[in-house]
């Protein structure tokens, strides 16, 4: 299960950093949650979340970050096909350590169909970039 995880995240990392923000709204369940602090924002469709995605894009870009690294740092046990999953996302500007890090805890959907589980929730636990979650807020809702 942990390569499967892996290769999730590692998807998303690249779809982020090579704009591909169509494809990585097909890797997640709508309406899909999203927490971070005491808020909640609720995505109800692939287009509402792709704008938070072009902020946090826009975001990674004027910190000049060129890569990202997932970190998974604890995983639940399947449970009625859902499981969750916390993932350190390490930003780096150069091959030296990571300037900024993320913490983030995902339930995951798992399909018998599918080969890579689908996100169905995230959880904020930390950001990098405090000032992409501020936004969440005025993306419009559909």
């Amino acid at each position: 299960m942990q390569y499967i995880y892996q290769d999730l995240f590692d998807t998303v990392a690249h779809k982020l950093l090579t704009r591909q923000l169509d494809a990585l709204t097909e890797l997640f369940v709508y309406p899909m949650p999203l927490y971070h602090g005491d808020n909640l924002q609720v995505f109800g469709a692939p287009c509402t979340f792709k704008e938070v995605l072009a902020i946090y894009r826009e975001a990674i870009e004027t910190a000049s970050v060129t890569h990202i690294k997932p970190r998974i740092v604890a995983q639940g046990v399947v449970i009625n096909k859902r499981s969750s999953i916390w993932v350190e996302w390490d930003h780096f500007h150069s091959a030296d350590g990571p300037t900024l890090t993320s913490q983030v805890r995902y339930v995951l959907v798992h399909s018998d169909m599918a080969a890579l589980p689908k996100i169905e929730m995230i959880e904020y636990i930390f950001t990098a970039f405090p000032e992409v979650t501020e936004t969440f807020a005025s993306v419009k809702r559909a």
